[in-house]
């Protein structure tokens, strides 16, 4: 151990759920026909879309809804969309097992808490992660932190846990990254290949 080095107390699960402070979205995944259906269905339910992300490593769209307003955060409410014509996709690999439905719940991090300790320390509760924290900056320097659980089956559904900081302008990270979700569809492919080679 390093001299002037300190210990933490580990954290168990009360810790870590003070953590959390709420869904910060849900993310649907659904036939690349369906798209529009989808949208409609949930504009009916006062959401407009926020923003539109394509992948290039695993070719997708993907869709962020928002609804509402909060004092944080340009809006109270967020739902997703994911959606590709690649039959090979993660995406659609998750369909062909499950369906189309929810594929990952996102839960939000306060901005006090380390994420990559946060990561260390439910790993050694028993957590099992398919990545590590994934990181973005944007110009402003707003960050954007995420890390996911891994699924229990093949192409299964999963858990989001994602940290969005402050930029300069006092305005916490409010979109998503295509490296991130790139990076996060090679790690949940490579996961999902793993699980079924055990079966």
């Amino acid at each position: 151990m390093r001299a002037n080095s300190v210990v933490l107390p580990k954290k168990n699960t009360s810790d870590i759920l003070q953590s959390i402070r709420h869904i910060d979205h849900i993310t649907y995944v659904a036939s690349f026909e369906d798209e529009q259906r989808f949208l409609s269905k949930w504009s009916l339910l006062g959401f407009n879309e926020h923003m539109r992300l394509e992948t290039v490593r695993f070719p997708a769209t993907h869709i962020a809804l928002v609804s509402g307003i909060s004092a944080e955060y340009p809006w109270a409410t967020m739902t997703g969309l994911s959606v590709s014509e690649d039959p090979n996709s993660p995406i659609n690999k998750f369909i062909n097992f499950s369906g189309e439905g929810i594929q990952h719940t996102a839960y939000n991090i306060d901005p006090e808490a380390d994420m990559e300790e946060l990561h260390h320390q439910m790993e050694e509760l028993g957590w099992k992660f398919m990545t590590p924290v994934l990181s973005y900056s944007d110009e402003s320097g707003a960050l954007l932190k995420q890390m996911f659980v891994a699924p229990s089956t093949p192409y299964g559904s999963f858990i989001e846990f994602v940290q969005r900081l402050h930029g300069a302008d006092g305005k916490a990270f409010n979109s998503f990254d295509i490296n991130n979700i790139d990076d996060l569809y090679e790690y949940y492919a490579d996961y999902s290949n793993w699980l079924a080679e055990k079966i």
